[in-house]
């Protein structure tokens, strides 16, 4: 019998699968589904698979949505993180829907520019931005 002082993760927020702290908080905003990365490492390694899986079940439950990825927290990208947004880009766009990226700071902007992720993902300043423009 396993015996664990941690609390199970909570269905409404995205959570790491070894009990660790919340990833990130999901919310729909004017009809905009906005994910709200709210560790730093989230796109970490470590993290990566649980939330690119979660992201994923998400956006093929609500198919021709807009999502809106709040990167206010992240301050780095992995390779692995660039793959999950990839796929992320290609489900919502398979499902009719649009994939978006706000508050990313100057150098991961540079980043995705740098390998012409700009070009498949609509980036804002701001969720407000974002949710305003619902993706266009």
């Amino acid at each position: 019998m396993l015996i664990s002082s941690r609390p199970p993760p909570r269905a409404k927020e995205g959570c790491a699968m070894d009990g660790s702290a919340t990833t990130f908080n999901a919310r729909v905003r004017d009809g905009v589904h906005v994910i709200e990365l709210v560790r730093a490492d989230v796109l970490d390694p470590k993290y990566i698979i649980e939330f690119q899986a979660e992201l994923l079940a998400r956006i093929e439950g609500a198919p021709g949505a807009v999502f809106v990825i709040d990167f206010d927290s992240v301050r780095f990208l992995s390779s692995t993180a660039l793959g999950a947004l990839v796929e992320a880009h290609k489900a919502c766009t398979k499902g009719g829907g649009t994939l978006c990226v706000a508050g990313a700071s100057k150098e991961i902007v540079q980043a995705l520019k740098l390998i012409r992720l700009h070009k498949l993902v609509r980036m804002y300043d701001t969720v407000d931005e974002a949710v305003a423009k619902r993706g266009v």
